[in-house]
């Protein structure tokens, strides 16, 4: 359990980004990446989807984004939305120190934390705020969150899920959501058309080919080179036999 620092008259969490002023897109960026940063390690505590309501409390004459939290899902006690607060900046708090996994930081969470000391400038500087608790963010988190997350390893294998939001805008792409409710980014492969992808958007798939994949084991993207719409009904040992021969499967 967190040891649970807070200002009872203040907010559980504040982003401070720059001085005096900020320019309107950095402010923007650094507090959607902060939001998603906070709503990954507060699933990892609770176990719950979405269960953190984060509430701004306007701030006058300056440049900080506070947050109040109270519990969103049934199953989270409201101590718990206060107590996430702690977790989060403990958490970067010891990313600033050294390159070991925090306490329910996912890679996900990681990579948003890494995502936000890259925003760091010497003339706008950030900082995570709870209540007596305070870390300032710079480039040392992007390193040691690197450190952590580790060099991404690339094998042939088969992910399987729903296939969902294709796009063609710039190189053409879609996305498989997994059973574990986790999403996977799928390029096209040489081997695969367009025409091949559109009778499968909303069917339940697997997609084979080179799988980029953390040493933690989590799915960066896969460069699909095959594609195969599954069938609803239980298969049969002889129905698979042979299929996949060969290649690892990224199961759920």
């Amino acid at each position: 359990m967190a040891s649970y620092l807070r200002n009872e008259d203040g907010p559980d969490l504040e982003l401070e980004v720059g001085a005096a002023s900020v320019e309107l897109r950095h402010l923007v960026t650094a507090s959607s990446t902060f939001a998603s940063l906070i709503n990954e390690v507060a699933e990892q505590y609770t176990g719950a989807s979405n269960p953190i309501k984060w509430l701004v409390e306007v701030q006058p004459g300056c440049v900080r984004l506070s947050l109040r939290a109270e519990a969103a899902a049934a199953q989270v006690q409201p101590s718990a939305a206060h107590e996430i607060a702690t977790v989060i900046v403990d958490g970067l708090s010891q990313l600033e120190r050294e390159a070991n996994r925090p306490a329910y930081f996912s890679d996900r969470a990681l990579e948003h934390a890494k995502k936000l000391a890259n925003m760091w400038r010497a003339d706008v500087p950030i900082a995570v705020r709870n209540g007596r608790g305070r870390v300032d963010i710079d480039m040392q988190l992007s390193v040691n969150a690197d450190k952590v997350l580790g060099i991404p390893r690339k094998h042939f294998g088969t992910v399987e899920g729903c296939l969902e939001a294709l796009s063609i805008h710039g190189g053409s792409e879609f996305v498989i959501w997994r059973r574990d409710g986790t999403r996977v980014k799928c390029r096209f492969g040489k081997y695969i058309t367009l025409d091949e992808v559109l009778p499968a958007v909303g069917k339940r798939v697997g997609a084979r080919g080179r799988i980029k994949a953390r040493p933690s084991g989590e799915i960066l993207e896969v460069e699909v080179q095959f594609l195969r719409v599954l069938g609803t009904a239980p298969a049969t040992a002889d129905d698979v036999r042979g299929i996949f021969r060969g290649y690892e499967t990224a199961e759920w």
